[in-house]
């Protein structure tokens, strides 16, 4: 019979293994598609972004303040259009 902690490596172990079986499935070259994966971070839950750029994980506080904020994070994203890829010059004057 597993308890709560073997149901929880089982768990890992299955992410873990669905991660390697993607990540050796991708060619070298960067890949253009977005993937998004919900798992979790010393036991919080988080979503990770891979694929375009370098791969990041954004929890649950930061994913509220982003949510709270969506207005501002979209005129910010029309604003900035044409830049996405691009190295900013200068910092941006936007605070939430």
């Amino acid at each position: 019979m597993t308890t709560g902690n073997d149901q929880d490596i089982l768990k890992r172990l299955r992410q873990l293994e669905e991660e390697n079986a993607r990540l050796r499935g991708v060619p070298k070259t960067k890949s253009t598609e977005l993937v998004v994966t919900e798992g979790d971070y010393n036991g919080h839950p988080v979503l990770t972004f891979d694929g375009r750029g370098k791969r990041f994980s954004i929890g649950l506080k930061k994913l509220g303040a982003v949510q709270e904020a969506w207005p501002i994070v979209e005129k910010f994203l029309q604003r900035h259009k044409g830049a996405v890829g691009k190295s900013p010059d200068s910092d941006d004057d936007l605070s939430i």
